[in-house]
């Protein structure tokens, strides 16, 4: 039971900092926004462009945040199966597995290069 409470809390965490990186990049564009509003001509009209760019922002987060799912719970089963079959790995050698695991799940290019330097590191 508190295998499955600890995995809850992780999700919880990979999801609030998706979120806060979300609530990041708006402020972001928010900011960058309202500082080049000068700079658009008079006729255009602010809140449609503000609109469209918001939409954008929301499209790429929701795309980053789906790609960087590091799924806790299907890692953990994998790791405990490889436990369960050679009970003898050393903690180094689980840390490769894990890398080695999340680097075949992902499909973001930059995380699969993450996932990569630390198996390397892990050599």
């Amino acid at each position: 039971m508190t295998v499955e409470k600890d995995l809850h809390q992780i999700t919880k965490k990979i999801d609030d900092f998706n979120n806060e990186t979300k609530l990041n990049l708006k402020l972001h564009v928010e900011h960058e926004a309202s500082t080049h509003r000068k700079v658009l001509l008079n006729g255009l009209f602010y809140g449609a462009i503000h609109e469209g760019i918001q939409t954008i922002v929301d499209e790429k987060m929701n795309e980053f945040t789906k790609n960087t799912d590091l799924k806790p719970q299907e890692l953990y089963v994998y790791l405990k199966g490889q436990i369960t079959a050679h009970p003898a790995l050393s903690k180094r050698q689980l840390h490769y597995l894990a890398y080695d695991h999340l680097e075949h799940i992902t499909d973001n290019r930059f995380l699969k290069k993450i996932y990569k330097t630390m198996k390397k590191r892990m050599r």
